[in-house]
């Protein structure tokens, strides 16, 4: 293996596989990754993930959309099915704030739509306290489909992969030095690896247990609502949001968001444990707002971990000692959609010395602890 090279990308995940890509062929690019990507230890498991502009505003809506254009883009270029448009609902209680703040920006895709309508033309129950709004652009992706692909591009480029391969730590000298490959700049998209890393940086990083549950659809099968049909949807009701997609492979798969316990470190991190508690927070729901699923049997639960910071915000910030590292983590459970569009925000930093999105960056939490 060579031992000098241009960009170092630590972790192939969501994230780096795509920065990954990006680079590939532009410089010469070494990919680490702990395991070999995509892998269902981490963050990126779970064969869905949703891709949407609806409830994102500030600094996130011009990336959505370019995320959105990106993923389409994508689409047209390959014959595996890697992005789904299956349109997008949110509804919840228009007194709750949460709620109010997720449709309260400029988005010309959102429509409001009538409960009539909702129960017409999708399997969900509405009740007259809800409000529900329909973005025809959203949909989405396939996660570990994605990731094989951005890495097959950078590899088809010329990038070079070291798998299971654990990160510690890196030197500053004149180059940074990582045992015995030397480099000029590095991105360090570890995913909840970060957690190892908060000593050194200001990362406020918090790690969350998440489960998802898989339906079997069979005993629906018979119904008048196509669960087939059905597009991905976000539900703000009392303080818990969850979300879910249309029937993928005979299963109907549904979340919660931000629910689950605390973990201290990443080594701890133990997959087959099932939290039982999610699984009968989503059957009530199912009740109240899916009910031709009260029933469906629980084919298997997932787990994978959120990444996430204080605010729930990203962090993609430069290293506070060297503009040639970028940290390029914590998603906080909503960052996969925006993993397309990463190689062009780091190319970007990496070339004017910028980082101009506040809302991502290090210092809204504390100083550095050098």
């Amino acid at each position: 293996m060579d031992t000098l090279f241009d960009l170092i990308i630590v972790g192939l995940g969501s994230h780096g596989s795509n920065c990954f890509s990006h680079f590939s062929g532009k410089m010469k690019v070494l990919g680490i990754e702990q395991y070999v990507s995509p892998h269902t230890k981490w963050s990126h498991n779970g064969e869905t993930r949703i891709v949407r502009e609806m409830g994102y505003s500030g600094e996130y809506v011009d990336i959505a959309r370019r995320s959105l254009q990106l993923w389409r883009q994508l689409q047209d270029s390959t014959s595996e099915q890697v992005c789904v448009n299956s349109g997008g609902i949110i509804f919840g209680d228009q007194s709750n704030a949460q709620f109010r703040n997720q449709i309260q920006f400029n988005n010309p895709n959102l429509q409001q739509l009538k409960y009539q309508d909702v129960e017409y033309k999708f399997p969900i129950k509405t009740a007259q306290d809800q409000s529900f709004y329909f973005d025809k652009s959203d949909g989405f992706v396939r996660p570990e489909i994605a990731i094989s692909i951005f890495i097959n591009q950078g590899k088809a480029k010329g990038g070079q992969v070291v798998n299971n391969c654990r990160y510690i730590n890196h030197e500053y000298k004149k180059e940074m030095k990582f045992t015995s490959v030397q480099v000029q700049k590095v991105d360090l998209s570890l995913g909840m690896g970060l957690k190892r890393l908060q000593n050194t940086y200001p990362l406020d990083i918090n790690l969350y247990k998440q489960q998802v549950v898989f339906f079997k659809t069979d005993i629906v099968q018979q119904c008048n609502k196509n669960f087939d049909n059905l597009p991905v949807f976000i539900s703000e009701n009392n303080s818990q949001e969850v979300y879910g997609f249309p029937r993928v492979n005979g299963e109907v798969k549904i979340g919660l968001h931000h629910f689950g316990p605390s973990l201290e470190h990443p080594d701890l991190y133990d997959q087959t444990k099932n939290e039982q508690g999610s699984v009968n927070l989503i059957k009530q729901f199912l009740i109240k707002y899916m009910p031709e699923l009260r029933d469906a049997a629980v084919s298997r639960v997932e787990t994978c971990v959120y990444t996430s910071t204080r605010d729930h915000n990203f962090t993609i910030d430069f290293d506070p000692r060297s503009k040639n590292t970028i940290i390029l983590s914590a998603c906080s459970g909503h960052g996969f959609k925006f993993c397309i569009v990463m190689g062009e925000i780091l190319e970007e930093m990496f070339k004017t010395g910028v980082q101009k999105y506040k809302t991502f960056q290090l210092s809204r939490f504390q100083k550095p602890n050098f």
